[in-house]
């Protein structure tokens, strides 16, 4: 039995959605779970009375469909500057709960301050598919790539105890001693779901800024959708063929479960859960965001869907898409697992390699996990 700090991005909730699976399944088997996390996965962890200890979110902004890099630079900037004291912060507060070893799921600061301590890490995530494996590309999106990969050398850990990357593809790994690529991490709630093919197509689009022409294309299409994320017009009925919906969480796996096929950016949980459910995508990525557009390459080169890259959406995509619908039907049929089961096992070989024995400092059990009401790690803004 070991005992986890377990951090992630705070950005987004699939981050925190595959890290509570992969937390859920360790506790299962006898380990220790304390978070680490600013943003919108704190609040997430927060609400579910986790845990949490509070670190500075690293923000991305996205307009337009698009990453403004500027704006990106600036929102960040502080925490850029404080760099060392967020670390010596972190690692002070790492020490109060004696962990075993260090989860981080391309969250900046937690390696940092593990390596202070001497503490084991794994880096697990899907942005390291980028930088730790091998694929070709077409050459527009070569410096893209480069840019991205230096990115994310700056996030994740330089040298840390093991990378293991989710995936729903699976290019050739370059280290494979120190590297593990596993299927995708899908949540309880969606392996339980029961997939129907029913009349609608769900659409959900990270960002909704300057997108709004989108739902232009939607009500010149013959074909019934149910939108997520976006703000309803002042008259819906101008939108026969398009149904709103607020946030939930539930409703929205639902409709997932039920839909003949989603329309959405190509962020890694959505489109890996979809295809996991058997739910064929047209992706429209997120400009800027490298990851995304190579989730949307190998999409198409596995024949599991479409993609719209570096431009805006149009109504020939989507009657091209469904044209195809059946097609990409066929071929997702079994063909995405899940990885959960993989990954832990993989956690535990670290662990077994790098836990101290307990025993021989005296203790039969891990101590009690110290009281949450810890200061705050700098600025959580």
């Amino acid at each position: 039995m070991a005992r986890i700090i377990y951090a992630l991005s705070g950005q987004g909730r699939g981050h925190a959605s595959r890290v509570m699976a992969i937390s859920d399944a360790l506790r299962a088997r006898g380990h220790e779970i304390v978070f680490c996390c600013g943003g919108t996965a704190r609040e997430i962890l927060a609400s579910k009375e986790e845990p949490v200890i509070p670190v500075p979110p690293l923000r991305q902004i996205v307009e337009g469909n698009e990453v403004r890099v500027l704006q990106t630079l600036r929102r960040n900037w502080s925490q850029i500057v404080n760099l060392d004291q967020i670390v010596s912060d972190l690692a002070t507060q790492f020490a109060m709960y004696d962990p075993d070893l260090v989860v981080t799921d391309f969250e900046a600061f937690s390696h940092r301050a593990a390596a202070r301590m001497n503490l084991p890490v794994i880096s697990f995530n899907h942005q390291q598919i980028v930088t730790e494996t091998r694929y070709s590309l077409p050459p527009k999106f070569r410096f893209e790539a480069m840019l991205t990969s230096l990115a994310v050398r700056l996030i994740v850990p330089k040298h840390p105890e093991h990378v293991l990357i989710t995936s729903f593809f699976f290019p050739e790994v370059r280290h494979p001693s120190n590297t593990t690529l596993v299927p995708p991490i899908i949540r309880p709630a969606v392996q339980k779901l029961i997939p129907v093919q029913g009349e609608h197509i769900l659409v959900y689009y990270n960002s909704t800024e300057g997108a709004e022409h989108v739902l232009q294309v939607l009500r010149s299409i013959d074909a019934q959708f149910i939108v997520y994320n976006f703000t309803p017009p002042e008259s819906t009925s101008r939108y026969p063929n398009v149904k709103f919906k607020e946030p939930c969480i539930e409703e929205f796996l639902e409709d997932l479960a039920s839909s003949r096929a989603v329309l959405s950016t190509a962020g890694f949980t959505l489109t890996s859960e979809a295809l996991y459910l058997g739910k064929p995508l047209l992706v429209v990525p997120n400009r800027g965001v490298f990851e995304q557009a190579l989730n949307a390459l190998f999409l198409e080169r596995e024949g599991l869907g479409a993609a719209v890259l570096d431009r805006a959406l149009t109504a020939e995509d989507i009657t091209s898409f469904l044209a195809r619908e059946s097609q990409f039907a066929s071929r997702l049929r079994g063909r995405v697992t899940c990885g959960n089961d993989q990954a832990v096992d993989c956690i535990e070989r670290v662990i077994a390699r790098h836990t101290s024995d307990r025993k021989a400092r005296g203790a039969t059990s891990l101590d009690p996990l110290p009281s949450m009401a810890a200061p705050t790690v700098g600025s959580l803004e």
